[in-house]
């Protein structure tokens, strides 16, 4: 876990902490003092400073329950904790969310191992509550996504769980002018045979694809399916905002063509505008 002291940014970590697992759970935090020349300020002022953080946080985290050790690096905080990462199971760094006001989204550690972390993230945000944890897990049967889902059953803890898998059917793209689709008579459009029967299949597909998922969850753990038909993100976000959830799974694909760069993939979507944290899976190489 990143820390930089701040209250909102404390308050994320310990969030995310009660979500872990305690299964094997071993937790380092670390803060990172930047470089900065000797004659603007002292080294050791710095690295009191940082000291003075960790103890904090490591306060904050005892009285709930955590117990973790701590760590201080000196450099460049978003190149030190894209490093480190590689050496654990889950790296945890605090975001904000649209409930914390105009100053939402990714900073730059975040958005940093948001977009290049070969590991698991998690994108911690302030939860609604102490007690109990709604998870909400994309699913759409890619082999990337339901590693996501067993990474989630590997990394959270599920014993007071409520856990909601959706499915999008996903809208086709809008057809653009070379493709003759404009100028049609409205009642040309009865004699187009296959409509009802493909959107029939999509929904069948989309059965499969969740009860593949259930039956990765324990038993025990209170479960229930969605699906929705349209934009995969926007619906996500959607949900997220209406069933006021703590998390939100989902697997990255690492996709990096042009598409994904110009309108971003789904996963950098929801990780930027999420109201709660995100647990960001990558496929395993």
């Amino acid at each position: 876990m990143a820390t930089d002291g701040s209250q909102r940014g404390v308050a994320a970590l310990a969030a995310a902490g009660r979500m872990l697992s305690t299964v094997n759970r071993e937790i380092d935090l670390m803060c990172v003092v930047p470089k900065v020349p000797a004659h603007k300020m002292h080294p050791d002022r710095l690295y009191r400073r940082a000291q003075h953080i960790l103890d904090k946080t490591q306060k904050s985290f005892c009285a709930a329950g955590l117990a973790v050790r701590t760590k201080i690096s000196t450099g460049s905080a978003a190149r030190i904790i894209l490093g480190a990462s590689y050496n654990y199971d889950v790296t945890v760094v605090a975001s904000t969310s649209r409930r914390s006001g105009p100053m939402a989204g990714l900073g730059p550690v975040a958005s940093r191992l948001a977009e290049h972390s070969r590991r698991v993230t998690l994108l911690a945000r302030e939860s609604r509550g102490e007690t109990g944890c709604r998870i909400l897990v994309a699913v759409d049967g890619s082999e990337g996504s339901l590693q996501a889902l067993s990474k989630m059953v590997e990394t959270i803890e599920l014993t007071d769980a409520e856990v909601t898998l959706v499915h999008v059917v996903e809208t086709p793209w809008v057809p653009g002018p070379d493709q003759e689709w404009l100028g049609y008579h409205e009642d040309e459009e009865d004699g187009i045979e296959g409509q009802p029967h493909l959107q029939d299949e999509l929904v069948r597909e989309a059965d499969g694809i969740l009860a593949t998922a259930c039956e990765r969850i324990p038993e025990h753990t209170e479960l229930k399916t969605l699906i929705y038909e349209g934009i995969p993100a926007d619906e996500i976000l959607g949900e997220a905002d209406r069933g006021d959830y703590d998390l939100v799974v989902i697997g990255a694909s690492g996709v990096t063509d042009l598409k994904h760069q110009v309108l971003g993939s789904v996963s950098s979507k929801v990780a930027w505008n999420a109201p709660c944290s995100v647990l960001l899976v990558r496929p395993e190489s």
